[in-house]
């Protein structure tokens, strides 16, 4: 839409209208001009359009959101700025988006694209430097809304919710309550008019106390643009919106005057408006001779148009209308004054800016209270929009409609979409955008429409809630989540059935089908009826280019729950637990532990509810995620803001993201599950912050993949040790349980490797990190002679003998190892035991081609001596000699192995063995390649005599000799003596 890119427009031409203020001393200086009906209306009351300023409100770009939310510290962050506007006589209402508005769908498809790509490149960010992304690519994390709503109902602010079109509800409810203005980013507002304009982009609450911001002078604005603030409508309908597309606006701008710079074609068919063009359809308005008569002025837009002429005139009328409702002169002169009997105020049913909090109901006894019943709310049917009926029959004589016209002209503020019903009349079994369906949405009673406008306009419930009663339609927006990885579900997919459930309890199919039965018995008719309940959910998939929407049926429960009436309106003892109950089934947690408080405490319900439900679904999480998650919940770092703050985690990982957003995504199914089901947990037992904090589950997260004992994971605090396996046992009870297992390493990872990925040993399959470990013939050690460890377990840091993915890749052939240049270690082929015949007859086993001849071995010292045909290092005296290690940055490290001391204690020198075998040589000599420490070579396989050697026995041991190797046993030796060490192997052979 042009109209979105008016406001990078006034802030990049305009800087004269653009004023920093600090909105704390405007308050403390505020004074009120008359005295209105409203209680402690006195204070310098500002209205929030917060869906422009969500990342303002969870507490600004800070980087730790990719981790799924920091709740706990966006709470603190909002206690010190309530807290420092109640000091300077300051009030803040904070308005929502709950409005489905089908007719900006095109729009929100592209804002959802634009957010996949942010998805897109905070993936590839994570995964290739598992840093937090920049702030460029911000985006709110998951239930961002409906934590923000609970954070500011528990701190008695006054928040609201649109139902039909926020922009024209959030002014008219400005003006209608005589705020003093909006914070807000939208350009539409400035069309608007209101009575002070404040960026919420800029909002910023400094240590110093105050609340700093910029201001939109209207007056500056006007002057900037030299133009009428009458024509301001017309124009902001030239730039396009919602109505007017900027498809239809096309040959309009292509008529307009060249661009002193540039080709005119290129620069306004782009998305994108420049400044240009902007300062081109100002001129074309201000050069207009009338704007009285609508008709001849969309004769003027459209004068080389040929197909459509007429339905872009009246999209241009309709677009200025939807203008003129929000401007001041709109709203006094098409606004009714009714007076609702037992209503404090206006239709509509907005809490007012200081009492928005008290009418809040206890949620263990449903939405009714029969001591002080709730306000009859009247809601707009078909022919009034957001704010009240602005009359415009009057108005169609000013702007010279056609009879024809009048239907949609009248249909809604916004003049698109007629979408809000009389609670007076039971409501219709279908909408004029659902013929495509087979099946229609039942009848829903006035009562619960009237409860669910009320609470739904407060910011009491679930916006999807009254978007299904009214529409049958809701949105599923884009989340933290990689499309192209098959590792991890869909939240769409993965909570579908959970949301099937919920329509059905919703829309009463089981008292519908209970109501069937009996009629058909006493009528002796046994015809089958479909009772199915089609829902539209709009999601945006992979390779999606325009919005989308599929068809979800309603399935019901085994039992016979109760009907939308009694849960939301019942009084009776019995009907909470038949709340509980209908919770529990929805979400497939109907177990008796799941009830259990000494197992999982109230607070911690939502969360197990959405944990087991995952496990159910099939392999998702893995074993210790979900210790992950339940050490994470008991652990007192979760209340504790300013540690939180001050943790730095040494990495972020991709999946442990998409968990985090995954889950979040579940507890918003929750929440909206409690909701309909007559929220028998109360909503302060379903704040997030009592359970999840986005930067504590990684650090959690970290040590669980590190193979990090439970205990550990618990800071040594046996209690909530006993706490995490209690909810564990909750959890995983009466069910079967499936961990899901990593995906296997491809080949690619290992393309530097010389020989490729790692050889599978025949007869052997791979583990996948995290099962059970399996029986294999090469043990894999954790460091030097450590105890055996699972392939793929372990410390994730690089060093000898791991590599990227646990385990490095070793080739049969062998191979050397070198560390800035320098060959530190080399080895050759490493068979079996099995395969070289351990233990049995020569001759017998042993890898292809072997015949049971002697092989020879590398010598030097067990465990850490030098390759054949090297050296041994020199050691500085009391000390060992360097172990190469490519822990520590790759520098050689003076460590303590096993079985060595580091002190120097004389020794005597072990004698040489003598030979008591010894072959003939022959008359010429050929060298032997190296093959390194510990290593087994075929000499018999590569054809080569043996020349120039000794055969030697030694207590029952067979070597192999030349005199190259004697002469490298006596330097070994005359080295370890210098050292403080001798070693066996230097001395004898390695056992064949």
């Amino acid at each position: 839409m042009g109209i979105t890119d008016f406001q990078d427009f006034l802030e990049n031409n305009c800087s004269s209208a653009c004023v920093s203020v600090d909105l704390l001393k405007i308050a403390r200086g505020f004074v009120p001009k008359r005295r209105v009906r409203y209680s402690g209306s006195g204070r310098f009351c500002l209205v929030v359009d917060a869906e422009s300023c969500l990342d303002r409100l969870y507490g600004g770009f800070f980087s730790d959101w990719v981790c799924g939310g920091q709740w706990n510290r966006m709470t603190a962050f909002l206690t010190s700025l309530i807290q420092a506007c109640h000091n300077a006589n300051m009030e803040l209402v904070i308005f929502f988006n709950g409005c489905l508005e089908s007719q900006k769908l095109p729009d929100w498809l592209a804002e959802q694209m634009n957010q996949k790509e942010k998805v897109r490149s905070v993936l590839r960010h994570i995964s290739n430097k598992g840093t937090p992304p920049p702030k460029v690519w911000w985006s709110h994390p998951v239930f961002l809304t409906g934590a923000l709503k609970m954070a500011l109902r528990h701190l008695g602010v006054s928040v609201a919710c649109s139902m039909d079109d926020h922009h024209q509800e959030v002014i008219g409810f400005c003006r209608e309550h005589n705020l003093q203005g909006i914070i807000a980013q939208e350009s539409v507002y400035t069309i608007f008019d209101p009575p002070r304009y404040f960026s919420s982009n800029n909002l910023k609450l400094t240590y110093k106390g105050s609340l700093e911001t910029k201001e939109y002078i209207m007056d500056e604005i006007a002057k900037c643009l030299n133009l009428n603030p009458n024509r301001f409508c017309i124009f902001a309908a030239l730039l396009g919106n919602h109505i007017l597309s900027d498809d239809d606006l096309r040959d309009f701008r292509s008529n307009l005057p060249p661009l002193p710079n540039g080709n005119q074609h290129t620069k306004r068919r782009d998305a994108k408006l420049d400044a240009a063009t902007i300062k081109a359809t100002v001129d074309f308005v201000r050069n207009l001779p009338a704007t009285d008569n609508l008709d001849s002025v969309g004769e003027i837009v459209f004068k080389t148009v040929r197909n459509n002429k007429p339905e872009l005139i009246q999209r241009f009328k309709q677009s200025v209308q939807y203008y003129l409702n929000g401007t001041q002169e709109g709203f006094l002169k098409y606004r009714p004054r009714l007076n609702i009997p037992g209503s404090p105020r206006q239709p509509g049913g907005y809490p007012g800016p200081i009492n928005g909090h008290a009418g809040q109901m206890q949620e263990t006894s449903g939405y009714g209270d029969p001591l002080n019943p709730a306000p009859h709310i009247v809601i707009d049917p078909p022919h009034r929009n957001a704010v009240g009926t602005y009359g415009l029959e009057s108005s169609m004589q000013n702007l010279h409609l056609d009879p024809a016209d009048k239907r949609s002209a009248t249909s809604s503020s916004s003049g698109s979409s007629p979408s809000r019903h009389s609670p007076d009349q039971s409501w219709p079994k279908g909408s004029s955008d659902q013929k495509n369906l087979d099946a229609k949405a039942p009848s829903i009673s006035p009562e619960i429409m009237r409860v669910a406008s009320e609470r739904h306009q407060k910011g009491l419930m679930a916006p999807w809630v009254y978007q299904l009663l009214s529409l049958c339609e809701i949105k599923l927006p884009v989340i933290l989540e990689d499309d192209t990885n098959r590792e991890l579900p869909s939240y769409i997919d993965l909570f579908r059935p959970i949301r099937q459930t919920v329509y059905s309890v919703l829309f009463n199919l089981n008292k519908l089908k209970i109501m069937h039965d009996n009629q058909n018995k006493e009528r002796g008719d046994n015809a089958p009826r479909s009772f199915d309940v089609l829902v539209k959910e709009w999601v945006v998939r992979r390779g999606t280019n325009k919005p989308v929407f599929e068809v979800v049926i309603a399935k019901p429960v085994d039992w016979k729950t109760p009907s939308i009436e009694r849960m939301w309106l019942g009084q009776q003892p019995d009907d909470k637990n038949r709340r509980l109950r209908a919770f529990l089934t929805c979400m497939q947690s109907d177990s008796p532990l799941m009830l259990n408080t000494q197992y999982i405490p109230q607070h911690l319900l939502i969360m197990c509810c959405v944990l087991r439900y995952i496990l159910r679904f099939g392999r998702v999480l893995q074993r210790q995620e979900l210790d992950a998650f339940l050490a994470m919940s008991v652990s007192p770092l979760l209340h504790d803001v300013q540690t939180m703050q001050d943790l730095k985690l040494p990495t972020i990982q991709t999946r442990g993201a998409q968990l985090a957003a995954l889950f979040m995504a579940g507890v918003e199914t929750a929440i909206f599950t409690n909701d309909v089901c007559g929220a028998p947990i109360p909503w302060t037992m379903c704040c997030p912050w009592l359970f999840f904090d986005g930067k504590l589950f990684h650090f959690k997260l970290l040590k669980a993949n590190n193979n990090t004992p439970l205990i550990d994971m618990c800071d040594g605090q046996v209690d909530q040790v006993m706490r995490v396996e209690r909810m564990r046992q909750a959890i995983m009870e009466n069910i079967s349980v499936e961990f899901a297992k990593p995906l296997l390493p491809t080949a690619s990872l290992y393309s530097n490797y010389p020989y490729g990925p790692y050889p599978v040993p025949p007869g052997v399959s791979y583990r996948p990190a995290g099962a059970a470990r399996m029986a294999y013939p090469i043990p894999v050690r954790g460091g030097r002679g450590g105890p055996p460890v699972p392939v793929g377990m372990g410390p994730k840091t690089p060093g000898r003998g791991r590599g990227i993915l646990g385990r490095s890749p070793v080739d049969q052939r062998g191979g050397q190892l070198e560390v800035a240049g320098v060959v530190v270690g080399s080895w050759g082929p490493n068979y079996s035991a099995a395969e070289r015949g351990r233990g049995g007859h020569p001759g017998q086993g042993g890898p292809p081609g072997h015949n049971g001849m002697p092989q020879v071995m590398s010598m030097g010292r067990r465990g850490m001596g030098p390759s054949r045909g090297f050296l041994a290092s020199r050691g500085m005296r009391g000390r060992l000699p360097p172990m190469y290690s490519l822990r520590g940055g790759m520098r050689p490290t003076y460590t303590r192995g096993r079985g060595i001391r580091a002190i120097r204690r004389p020794t005597p020198m072990r004698p040489r063995q003598k030979m008591t075998t010894t072959r003939s040589r022959p008359t010429f000599k050929t060298t032997i390649t190296s093959k390194g420490r510990g290593v087994t070579v075929d000499a018999s396989a590569s054809g080569l005599p043996f020349v120039s050697q000794d055969v030697r026995v030694t207590e029952g041991k067979v070597g192999i000799f030349s005199d190259a190797d004697e002469a490298a046993v006596g330097a070994i030796n005359h080295a370890e003596q210098d050292s403080g060490f001798i070693g066996d192997g230097a001395s004898s052979a390695l056992s064949v």
